[in-house]
């Protein structure tokens, strides 16, 4: 397993991912990524993604790590309505304790070939058959949703965001909650900022909270056909206010990949986002937001890059988990001195940002295969943190990757 050095430079370069390997097949080369994980001790994670191969489906998959070491990954099974060929992913997840976890995330079903959200239940090291979620009173006939994260309290609530399609076809952001006791509810809306397009194809990557019913949401939304704006929105009191659009550094220009992706809440009243926004044509910046008492900050730029990056160097964020002390962890990719896009980590410590890149495991491809991303990262006590997401391997497969700090 690797070892994420608590500060970047120095001896990066002798520690790599590890592979986490899909469900056994001796048929097929299958693909492999991971797109979110929670952790509930140092060592212990579960993450959530998908796996496929040629002439295979595309579905949903749970693997975990028990003292250090990840299993093989496990298929989701999902709703009996899913297409023969789903390409479904998990997106999302949370865990009471080890065992006891919520996955999020969309596959394709029916005939329409629809995107659908669905959400799976494991109690007690077992998963349930995943099920749709009721979406809101105005959602499109046939239906077409997608859940993105997910987050739970230690009371048992429970919360997720992500998109659907409401009756006049705009995408629009949605809630669905879970109370402590008692099954989901009913999916609502929240509403866009109001500078949003007509369709504001509008979409919430990333939630947390505070405490019950005092959680976080961010992501982004259309302002024109050429421009998405990052959006934040705040729930006090089990109500959720209308979204707010989130200003970007100086020197931001119009861009469809515009986001505040993720979010953590380390202590009561204050969160962290980070994401990314364009500063010309071929370069992204990553950034950050502070939202504290309901209102966010103007975000600013990070302007950190790992040792050995590009002379026009661009970088994203993609997840981002923070500790009281002030601590945090992000993770995405950047782009490396040969222009590749390859795994990224940013360490947050005194308020300032140090960055890295992440070596994948032994058996990467290199030259123009070269590929790598973290996409989630979630950390408990003093930065004991995991981290999830996928490389090319020398074939050109992509290959589901892990890393830890000690």
């Amino acid at each position: 397993m690797l070892i994420i050095p608590v500060a970047p430079g120095a001896g990066a370069a002798h520690h790599r991912a590890t592979a986490v390997e899909p469900p056994a097949s001796t048929r097929v080369a299958q693909s492999t990524g991971l797109f979110a994980t929670t952790c509930v001790a140092a060592g212990s994670c579960t993450a959530g993604g998908n796996f496929g191969g040629a002439g295979r489906p595309l579905e949903p998959i749970i693997a975990t790590q028990a003292h250090g070491r990840w299993s093989r990954g496990i298929p989701l099974l999902l709703p009996t309505n899913a297409a023969a060929q789903p390409y479904a992913q998990v997106t999302g997840l949370a865990c009471h304790s080890a065992g006891n976890c919520v996955a999020v995330g969309d596959y394709q079903y029916g005939r329409s070939g629809n995107l659908q959200a669905f959400m799976a239940i494991e109690s007690h090291g077992g998963w349930a058959r995943a099920f749709t979620p009721r979406l809101p009173a105005n959602a499109a006939s046939p239906s077409s949703a997608q859940l993105e994260a997910v987050t739970c309290a230690s009371n048992g609530s429970c919360d997720a965001v992500g998109t659907y399609q409401d009756s006049a076809g705009n995408a629009q952001t949605m809630v669905v909650a879970k109370p402590p006791s008692g099954p989901w509810g009913q999916a609502s809306e929240i509403a866009s900022p109001p500078n949003a397009a007509a369709n504001p194809d509008a979409l919430m990557t990333g939630i947390a909270c505070n405490a019950p019913e005092s959680c976080v949401a961010v992501g982004n939304y259309s302002v024109s056909a050429s421009q998405f704006a990052a959006m934040g929105a705040v729930e006090v009191r089990g109500a959720w206010h209308r979204a707010t659009q989130i200003a970007l550094p100086r020197g931001a220009i119009p861009s469809t990949f515009t986001a505040i992706t993720s979010i953590s809440c380390p202590m009561a009243g204050q969160c962290l986002g980070v994401g990314q926004y364009a500063v010309s044509a071929t370069q992204s910046r990553a950034m950050a937001v502070v939202e504290s008492k309901g209102r966010f900050g103007r975000a600013m730029p990070i302007n950190a890059v790992p040792p050995g990056s590009s002379l026009l160097s661009s970088t994203y964020l993609l997840g981002v988990s923070c500790q009281p002390s002030g601590l945090c962890l992000a993770v995405g990719g950047g782009r490396n001195s040969s222009g590749h896009s390859v795994a990224m980590y940013l360490i947050r410590s005194a308020g300032h940002w140090h960055a890295a890149f992440l070596p994948p495991p032994p058996g990467a491809a290199s030259g123009q295969r070269q590929l790598s991303v973290l996409y989630s990262v979630s950390c408990t006590g003093h930065l004991h943190c995991g981290a999830v997401g996928y490389y090319h391997d020398r074939f050109g497969v992509t290959r589901a990757q892990a890393a830890a700090t000690p």
